[in-house]
């Protein structure tokens, strides 16, 4: 009997879009992100008046999340003939949450009244390969 190793695409992304649904409550989903290891860089502007703890930013980055562990863990158990499906859904769920990531309004109501100009890279931690002699 041959051990069945393969997953399907479908099943996979029903899974995630399950587990996307049910979100935690706002301060699980913190503690996640911050496990996610997820880092915020300033491009340009003042980043001062930021709100970082936004709750639509926090669901944002622990969806996007969710997203990248699923991709990692699932991604060598796909045949190679569904690899093109799995690529396409998972870039079209991962522009979805770039959009959100985008229109996310992380300004605090003290300046609103100046123009602000602001770019923020976002970006996830990878861990490194520490090697021990």
């Amino acid at each position: 009997m041959i051990r069945k190793n393969k997953k399907d695409v479908l099943e996979i992304f029903n899974r995630l879009k399950k587990i996307l649904a049910a979100k935690p409550p706002i301060q699980d989903m913190v503690s996640e992100v911050r496990m996610m290891k997820f880092k915020v860089k300033p491009i340009a502007g003042d980043v001062s008046f930021l709100q970082l703890n936004n709750t639509h930013l926090i669901e944002t980055l622990w969806s996007l999340g969710k997203l990248d562990e699923t991709f990692h863990k699932e991604f060598r158990y796909i045949n190679a003939n569904q690899k093109e499906v799995f690529f396409r859904i998972f870039d079209d769920l991962y522009q979805q949450f770039q959009n959100q990531l985008n229109k996310v309004n992380i300004k605090s109501e003290l300046k609103t009244n100046l123009p602000q100009l602001l770019e923020l890279e976002i970006f996830k931690e990878l861990p490194t390969n520490k090697r021990s002699n």
